[in-house]
């Protein structure tokens, strides 16, 4: 407990009623949020003493009980928070003291806030000083203003996150410095939910990468990110460069653009490369065929979605979105990040208002759990339930000319994210994007529908409470909120605006150029530049099929004694043109020694494949038809005869999803099966897969 909620403390032992936060505020000329933190404080220390604590009544009035008189006596006793700070914890205050100041601090302002002499922080300045120049920062004193440290902002953070983490082995007390560092206002924690997002970020990268913190450098990760974002709120960003080993920038990259749209901030030009060098300096685990075991769940989901459509009698299967979805929420099972423990009243209901689609994936939730080796809890069994409900609410979809507000808390920058993970499911029109503190309910009164991703406090119109990430929760959420609109009144159809009338004339004019230039690379110039002229974005997509399977990535009529021939001869021409390493052949041999004929994804046809750690270089494709059918057995005795082999390698996780996808689907086409067998040249078949992908993504 700082002076000020002494202070404050024995205010309310004097004068008990007619205290509320705005007054008190005012008095001691601090923002409100200081002196909740300050009640707080003074709770605990209520708490200690076995005295009612203060509660937070409406219009932020105080209510104070009569029994805290008692603090008084305590006080007369010396019992008060009689605590004084000693020479080490000073030090490392004072040090963060002169982090947190922007600009000069003098010996007075130190002492008040620590609560002892100016002549005692005067003997404790030669101290302090080493103390800061161990982490290359060095304090300047000027005559007329104070001191003022000198340093870089990547130094100031690693040295903050050095005092958050000293022990009780380095000082006595550890939480003496916790509690003042809170009191002064360096508290660097976030909210559950957005520790949670956070979490999410760095699991999603460490995935897409194939970097795997160990538990101790995930921790640190997550307090620097946590720092990070309270000192750019703060203007203090890392603009200079840092040069030095760039082999981890990718990941920095991508962890910083997801926590910049996240949390609405600026993204300094530096702050990538100085994460880079904070991801250098970590340990990461070994995870041997993680990235195997990945792929092998996407066609595990891939199965149980054909499954559940079967007995749905609801055609899923293309819904790519909803595949990508899934898989995404099943990873997080099987890497033990989905850490959602307790059902939502929405989630409750909305899985009893579906009891079919419930009882449907219970019907198949044991092929999941014997890919994943453990049961599925009834809260992770909810979630499949909403992912389906989900894609089928999306095949209900319609076009409507609902108003549409976005509003934000961290800046537009999370709204932006929003808008663009809502366009591809919804067609209503966005009036506007807007922070919170901006929002108006006077400015907006003929919007049908607001969207935020906080609550929106003392705003009395209705509104939705996102994610900015959308979940299908969300999706859900304000489906049902269209639903409920559409029965009060009837809504007009949407009529298509200017930038939508030029996408959609794009992709016409480039669906009839298609079959007209067959030039590839033409193509793609040629798409570009029709794009460019109707303002339409050019998407970046993962490759099609077709894309990885042209004539020269396909060989028939190739004689091969077994599988694991066949296997080497559609690796061989990939090891050639670069796209994987003599190691990946190893690899998948091994695999298939040790797991059988998981390879085959439908009869006759094997899909060879390994994790992007075991010697892959970029994603690719080459398949073989044999002369004739080989041999592989499956670990349970039984056997499965292959005539096309069709070796992937895999970049990341994602980057083959969607070729893999209308893979799978095709298969399931007799006609397409049969096409495959029976084309004569390579230039043959691979129209033939040109041909039914199309009809897919049509």
């Amino acid at each position: 407990m700082n002076k000020r909620s002494r202070e404050m403390l024995l205010l309310f032992v004097e004068q008990q009623k007619n205290w509320t936060i705005s007054k008190l505020a005012k008095r001691f000329e601090v923002s409100e949020r200081t002196i909740r933190n300050d009640i707080s404080d003074i709770n605990d220390y209520l708490k200690q003493q076995k005295i009612t604590q203060i509660q937070f009544g409406g219009s932020g009035r105080l209510i104070i009980e009569k029994d805290i008189k008692k603090v008084k006596k305590l006080g007369e006793n010396g019992d008060l928070y009689t605590y004084r700070l000693s020479k080490e914890e000073r030090k490392v205050l004072a040090a963060a003291l002169l982090i947190q100041t922007k600009d000069h601090i003098t010996l007075s302002n130190i002492a008040e806030m620590l609560m002892v002499s100016r002549a005692t922080i005067i003997n404790d300045l030669d101290g302090v000083k080493k103390f800061l120049q161990s982490g290359n920062l060095h304090v300047i004193s000027h005559s007329n203003k104070g001191l003022r440290l000198e340093g870089s902002e990547g130094d100031k953070r690693l040295f903050l996150l050095r005092i958050m983490s000293i022990g009780a082995n380095e000082i006595q007390g550890e939480s003496v410095i916790r509690s003042f560092l809170k009191g002064l206002g360096m508290e660097f924690e976030l909210p559950e939910e957005d520790r949670r997002r956070l979490q999410r970020i760095i699991n999603e990268q460490e995935h897409v990468y194939g970097r795997f913190l160990t538990d101790a450098s995930f921790d640190y990760l997550m307090q620097y990110l946590m720092l990070s974002i309270q000192r750019i709120r703060q203007d203090s960003q890392i603009t200079e460069e840092v040069d030095g080993n760039k082999s981890k920038y990718k990941m920095a990259r991508d962890i910083i653009k997801y926590v910049s749209q996240y949390w609405g901030l600026d993204e300094g030009k530096g702050e990538a490369d100085f994460l880079c060098g904070v991801l250098d300096s970590m340990s990461y685990t070994q995870r041997k065929r993680r990235d195997q075991r990945i792929i092998g769940l996407q066609l595990v989901t891939r199965k149980f979605i054909e499954n559940v459509s079967r007995e749905l009698n609801v055609n899923l299967n293309r819904d790519f979105n909803f595949y990508e979805n899934l898989v995404d929420h099943l990873e997080s099972i099987f890497m033990k990040s989905f850490n959602v423990t307790q059902r939502d009243d929405f989630l409750k209901k909305y899985v009893e208002q579906n009891p079919r689609v419930l009882e449907v994936v219970k019907n198949h939730l044991d092929m999941l759990e014997k890919f994943i080796g453990r049961e599925i809890s009834e809260i992770e069994t909810d979630y499949i339930v909403i992912h389906i409900c989900a894609a089928i609410e999306r095949r209900k979809k319609k076009e409507v000319d609902f108003q549409v507000l976005i509003v934000c808390g961290g800046g537009v920058g999370t709204s932006q994210l929003l808008l663009s993970k809502m366009e591809n499911r919804f067609d209503f029109h966005v009036v506007d994007v807007v922070s919170a503190h901006l929002l108006r309910e006077t400015e907006y009164e003929n919007v049908d529908m607001i969207v935020s991703t906080i609550p929106l406090k003392n705003f009395e119109k209705d509104y939705i409470l996102v994610s900015p990430v959308f979940t299908d929760e969300d999706y859900l959420r304000v489906s049902r909120k269209i639903e409920e609109l559409q029965g009060r009144r009837r809504v007009p159809k949407k009529e298509k605006s200017q930038e939508e009338q030029g996408k959609k004339t794009a992709e016409k004019l480039l669906k009839v150029l298609k079959p007209v230039i067959k030039d590839e690379n033409l193509m793609k110039e040629v798409s570009k530049k029709v794009r460019e002229f109707f303002g339409v974005e050019d998407p970046e997509e993962e490759p099609f099929l077709y894309e990885l399977l042209p004539p020269e990535h396909i060989q028939l009529d190739v004689k091969c004694r077994d599988w694991r021939e066949a296997v080497c001869k559609s690796a061989q021409p990939l090891l050639e043109k670069g796209y994987i390493e003599e190691r990946y052949i190893d690899a998948m041999l091994d695999n298939i020694r040790e797991n059988g004929a998981y390879i085959v994804i439908s009869p006759g046809f094997a899909l060879p494949h390994e994790g992007f750690d075991t010697g892959c270089i970029k994603v690719g494709m080459n398949l073989i038809r044999l002369t004739d059918p080989v041999v592989i057995e499956d670990i349970d005795g039984e056997t499965e005869t292959v005539k096309i082999f069709c070796c992937m390698s895999t970049e990341d996780h994602k980057k083959h999803l969607k070729a893999f996808f209308h893979l799978v689907n095709m298969l399931t086409n007799r006609q397409f099966k049969e096409e495959l067998m029976n084309a004569d040249t390579p230039e043959k078949m691979a129209e033939i897969i040109k041909i039914y992908e199309m009809r897919i993504k049509s």
